[in-house]
């Protein structure tokens, strides 16, 4: 049996969408921590967090996917490399405040993606007509 090629790509899509930004935050806490922070796990507490932030991860995910059906590949890139870090660094410092202020702040700091997206919709309507 074989999976076609618009099936591999949704797949690798929703497991990017949601694994990029606990991946990310992990990474920054062993640059941190080292070794320690895979030694202590919480248990419920630090899943129900890692799920929040997943969920978080979205918000930025498909804005560029939205950009890249959009055909503006370099804008999709630039938001990604640009808003993909403050993303992690804001979830982050949010993860503090509580998991509705982690999903506030990735939604307020994916707005310039939307903006984009938003923008680049325009344009392309308008130059149809």
């Amino acid at each position: 049996m074989s999976v076609s090629k618009p099936t591999c790509r949704k797949v690798i899509f929703w497991v990017t969408a949601f694994t990029w930004l606990p991946a990310g935050i992990t990474l920054i806490s062993f640059i941190r921590f080292g070794l320690s922070v895979f030694q202590n796990t919480g248990g419920a507490d630090e899943i129900m967090l890692m799920f929040y932030c997943s969920l978080s991860g979205f918000f930025l995910a498909f804005a560029c996917k939205k950009l890249w059906f959009q055909e503006r590949k370099t804008s999709t890139v630039m938001c990604a490399v640009l808003l993909g870090p403050i993303t992690i660094f804001g979830v982050l410092i949010a993860g503090l405040l509580g998991p509705i202020m982690m999903l506030l702040y990735a939604a307020i700091i994916s707005i310039p993606a939307w903006l984009a997206v938003f923008i680049f919709y325009k344009r392309g309507r308008n130059e149809n007509k």
